[in-house]
């Protein structure tokens, strides 16, 4: 019953942060049909955590922290609302909730069947959750690293989690589902806002956007469909997997796959805080005749402060948007010129704008950048042509969209020698692609000119159309970009650039699958009220066109029924929203000295478990993740990845492994006290892989047993 009243006064939560925030939103979001009102949620989300972050540096992290946040942000919304008095209509509040709750009563009805935190990297997001809560000040420690910081991570999306976690009391097992089901909500309803502020307020485009962007896959999903259940052929890792996996050895996830996958990962949480950007950039694109391109200052520290957070979040997504910011602030006092031709009070302008918001957006995350300390990247290095991308993977994952952008794109060129340019860059396009060995130039080379002509042609205007082909443009060359050079990080061989991949993608289905829908808004507009011959042609090439649409959106729709449901019938979990439910079953001694760990240590004390060279993606280190608490070492793998010098890592094994099998108390006591180790955790899984010597953990001289089952934990005296 405290479960259900804990997770109650959370969601309660988040629809208060959503609804105080509406004056900021408003503010930030006043040429937007809907007033920014569908990301209000996530301003709130991201404001709370930012106050509770900076006022922890001086009450340490802890509710008077995160109260005190609540509070200012109440203040401020409060005094906001005294001076606008603006709510939005009824119909866009109903509207909003309905797709919000639905969005999130869906998806907790999937994590409710697929709730377990173990398996890929479950452990290590929890662990890092975890850790993010039990901390006092920051960065967190590190918890697979003892006496490490967590100053190697972008950790600002679990903060986002804990500090509501925190606030409502939940616990983490099931925050940890909740927080999936959440972001997946906050998403969908950003890209509804999206869409229905692009259209003018036409609902069933916002609803159009939402479905693109957060729940279609892409057409690996029907190949691996024939494959399995027509076909009859045998694959590894299910249905859903090679969907993430078009391009050989690298990864291309995209938001669906990301959520039914369920690990929390940076990237996931980041989605909504990404699309936070693209309202408030939609919002600043609208204002024409306008002197600023903010509204007052609040509204600039506002839109600053969300696109600061971004690199503390996952830091892979504050260059792009960045990016693009400088691009629309760009459009918009080029549109001024235009009107105005003031050359220099236009540079003065432009310039002001760029430098106060990167001032914003860094300086107010000055305490996390000087303890941030990144080492798995070391510069970039160049794509081979070997492991260019092939153009039938890029429509494999890109397909639906790219249809409709071009589609959209040539539409706009009007006349038909704009058309016989266009073919000219197609051709030139198809043998710079041979010459120079990179296969994606006959698609992108033509998007990213056809795009930003398109851009730059709609700057006076600064029309929906301009702002869909910037994002467009946006793809074009950050696609581009990841043919030519990758983030040289310790992934090395043949999946090098893996993460680069990775990371951008993402970024790629967020703007085309934006531009996709628009597109389609566009070209369902221009092909009504067609009359004589033309109609005829039209008509028939509608018609194909339309069958080709439909097949591919069908396509496109498989991937998400079918994962879907093959994810819930291969885990076959009793459905609960707790992620640590399944180790009664699995090992419920685990379970309920976990149990107890949670319940009676204080504070951060490290911890002695199980790890070995090979233990990344195991159920090594089920201690460290499911409690937050700090131990000896964790996933080696990992840790070397993150730029933990790798003699230091396995001298830690081994060291690990000479505590649990010596004989000697002296020693373990004295290695015990090299990594301020204060518990010693013997479950079923230690038992296994060392040959544990328990007799020393007897002499009470040195140790003292705190709890006893099938798991054993000894407390070292510290002073015996």
């Amino acid at each position: 019953m405290s479960d259900y009243f804990h997770i109650i006064l959370w969601f309660f939560l988040i629809e208060t942060l959503g609804f105080i925030s509406i004056p900021l939103t408003q503010n930030a979001g006043n040429k937007l049909a809907d007033g920014g009102y569908s990301v209000s949620r996530t301003l709130g989300i991201i404001l709370v955590t930012y106050l509770s972050w900076i006022f922890s540096y001086v009450l340490g992290f802890n509710l008077i922290a995160i109260l005190m946040a609540f509070l200012v942000l109440c203040l401020i919304s409060a005094i906001l609302y005294r001076k606008q008095r603006l709510l939005p209509s009824r119909k866009i509040l109903i509207m909003n909730e309905l797709v919000f709750v639905s969005g999130f009563f869906f998806f907790l009805l999937v994590r409710v069947h697929l709730p377990e935190i173990y398996m890929h990297e479950k452990f290590m997001d929890f662990a890092f959750l975890n850790a993010v809560i039990k901390t006092t000040s920051f960065p967190p420690l590190d918890p697979w690293f003892s006496g490490g910081l967590m100053d190697f991570y972008y950790y600002f999306g679990y903060l986002s989690v804990a500090v509501t976690g925190k606030l409502s009391g939940v616990n983490p097992s099931i925050l940890f589902n909740l927080a999936i089901a959440l972001t997946f909500a906050l998403s969908l309803n950003a890209f509804f806002g999206i869409g229905y502020n692009l259209t003018y307020g036409k609902i069933k485009y916002g609803i159009l956007t939402a479905g693109f962007g957060m729940l279609l896959g892409n057409l690996q999903g029907l190949i691996e469909f024939v494959s399995i259940y027509i076909q009859h052929e045998q694959v590894s890792r299910g249905y859903y997997w090679s969907s993430s996996r078009v391009i050989p050895f690298t990864i291309n996830e995209f938001p669906y796959f990301s959520f039914i996958h369920g690990d929390l990962h940076s990237h996931m949480l980041a989605i909504p805080f990404q699309l936070l950007i693209l309202v408030f950039l939609l919002n600043m694109y609208f204002r024409k005749n306008e002197s600023s391109v903010f509204e007052n200052c609040l509204a600039l520290f506002t839109f600053s402060i969300s696109l600061g957070f971004l690199f503390p979040s996952n830091s892979w997504d504050f260059p792009v948007y960045f990016s693009l910011t400088f691009l629309v602030v760009f459009a918009f006092y080029c549109g001024n010129y235009i009107h105005n031709r003031n050359l220099f009070g236009t540079i003065a302008k432009f310039s002001n704008s760029i430098i106060f918001i990167s001032i914003f957006s860094f300086l107010p995350y000055l305490p996390f950048y000087l303890s941030f300390n990144p080492q798995a990247a070391g510069g970039f290095d160049f794509v081979v042509p070997a492991f260019r991308t092939q153009i039938d993977k890029f429509l494999i994952l890109f397909g639906l969209f790219l249809f409709l952008v071009f589609s959209f794109l040539v539409t706009r060129l009007g006349s038909g020698r704009k058309i016989g340019f266009f073919l000219l860059l197609a051709g030139i396009s198809v043998m710079l692609s041979k010459v120079w060995v990179i296969p994606l130039l006959t698609i992108l080379l033509p998007l990213l000119a056809l795009s930003l002509f398109l851009f730059l042609k709609d700057i006076p205007e600064r029309s929906v159309a301009g702002f869909v082909s910037l994002l467009t443009a946006t793809s074009a060359f950050i696609a581009l970009l990841c043919e030519f050079i990758f983030l040289d990080d310790p992934i090395s061989g043949n999946f090098a650039r893996m993460n680069t991949v990775f990371k951008f993608y993402m970024h790629l289905w967020i703007f085309l699958a934006i531009a996709a829908s628009y597109s389609y808004y566009e070209l369902n507009l221009r092909y009504q009220g067609k009359t004589g011959n033309r109609k005829l042609l039209n008509g028939v090439v509608k018609k194909a066109w339309t069958a080709v649409l439909v097949f591919l959106i069908i396509s496109c729709a498989i991937f998400p029924v079918v994962s879907t449901f093959t994810r819930v019938k291969d885990m076959n979990a009793k459905p609960t929203l707790d992620g640590m439910g399944y180790m009664r079953e699995l090992d419920m001694g685990d379970y309920n000295a976990i149990e107890w760990m949670q319940e009676n240590t204080e504070g951060s004390p490290v911890i002695l478990e199980a790890s070995e060279d090979d233990s990344s993606y195991s159920y090594a280190c089920r201690v460290s993740a499911n409690t937050g608490l700090p131990t000896v070492i964790g996933w080696a793998r990992h840790e070397r990845f993150w730029g933990r010098d790798h003699a230091e890592v396995r001298k830690r094994i081994e060291d690990v492994r000479s505590i649990y099998s010596t004989d000697s108390e002296e020693k373990a006591v004295e290695l015990m006290d090299k990594y301020n180790v204060s518990y010693v955790y013997i479950g079923r899984l230690e038992q296994q892989i060392y040959q544990v010597k328990t007799e020393k953990f007897e002499n009470e001289t040195y140790f003292e047993p705190v709890y006893q089952g099938s798991v054993t934990i000894y407390k070292l005296k510290k002073d015996p």
